[in-house]
């Protein structure tokens, strides 16, 4: 049976107070993803709010989750030879700096290492998976524990704050060799800019510098004109519309700096309420079609999930 690799920096039980400082010394997993994604404004925040304390103190909604959770990991044993509920704050074997406090950890069959999050959210909540921050939370408490896999729990509590009758919702969750290794190197380069004294300007390779200091420039006096064009652009739009006209065909025109074509398009969809009024049995029975048809397509998300990513770049003052 596989053992955590971590230490145990704050035992379970400790006064609260050193609990907090010794969280803040480091990167733990709850704040891992917020790093890794910060630009320099949020890293000051986060620097901040480290240093002097958050200024969150739970809500009604927070503390009844929490509440939750002797239960939750209680399911979990169900699943896992065995579960031990964690309070404690660990710190990786390889780095004192990168810290967690997972909901607990236990063993499957296989005495492979697990860590255990459980999530209890208020009626209304909508994700029927893994939001991405609780995803990067679990991988780097796997990272930090030394861990094989995580299993993460989640219940979303009814109209009358009341659990599910039927359980929690359970996932598998291998290791991310990708994203931990890129958590760990995001929480490194903050622990290392935080040493530095938080400075005003990254240390960036030299041909993502070069790049930036030719592309700022030209961002900057984009950005002015594009502004200056939307001003423009709704003030002839507000006087083509005066032309007969115009706002079901359109209008053209030739000024002596150039012209204009304003074209209107049209689109065609169902009048709800005059179909339900005509042949309320078939509209309800295509209600019913759509809601079974979103039920199958989301459990098919789940099951045959196609991961697509793009890239967009975006201009931040220094």
């Amino acid at each position: 049976m596989k053992n955590p690799t971590a230490r145990i920096i704050v035992p379970a039980g400790a006064d609260r107070e050193l609990w907090l400082a010794e969280r803040g010394e480091g990167v733990t997993a709850s704040n891992a993803w917020r790093i890794a994604r910060a630009g320099l404004k949020a890293r000051r925040t986060i620097a901040e709010e480290k240093m002097n304390g958050s200024r969150f103190r739970g809500t009604a909604a927070t503390r009844a989750g929490s509440a939750r959770e002797a239960a939750l990991l209680d399911e979990a044993a169900e699943r896992l030879q065995s579960v031990v509920a964690n309070d404690a704050l660990w710190a990786a074997a390889d780095n004192d700096l990168h810290r967690a406090t997972p909901d607990g950890f236990g063993w499957d069959g296989d005495g492979r290492l697990a860590v255990v999050e459980v999530k209890s959210h208020e009626h209304g909540w909508e994700h029927d998976g893994i939001p991405i921050e609780h995803y990067a939370q679990l991988q780097f408490q796997i990272r930090v524990m030394g861990a094989d896999f995580g299993l993460y729990g989640f219940e979303v509590r009814d109209e009358d704050d009341q659990p599910p009758t039927d359980g929690a919702t359970w996932i598998v969750v291998e290791r991310d060799e990708e994203m931990i290794a890129w958590l760990t190197e995001r929480a490194d380069d903050f622990i290392a800019w935080r040493d530095a004294g938080c400075p005003d300007v990254d240390d960036l390779p030299d041909e993502v510098a070069a790049a930036l200091e030719e592309w700022v420039p030209r961002k900057l006096v984009l950005t002015v004109a594009v502004d200056a064009e939307k001003t423009a652009n709704a003030a002839l739009k507000k006087a083509i519309a005066k032309l007969p006209h115009a706002a079901r065909f359109g209008a053209v025109g030739m000024g002596k700096s150039g012209g204009f074509q304003l074209s209107v398009s049209e689109s065609v969809a169902i009048d709800e309420a005059a179909w339900a009024a005509a042949d309320p049995d078939g509209h309800a029975r295509a209600e019913q079609l759509r809601v079974d048809l979103a039920f199958a397509e989301a459990a098919a998300k789940r099951k045959h999930p196609k991961t697509t990513r793009r890239t967009t770049l975006n201009f931040q003052e220094a």
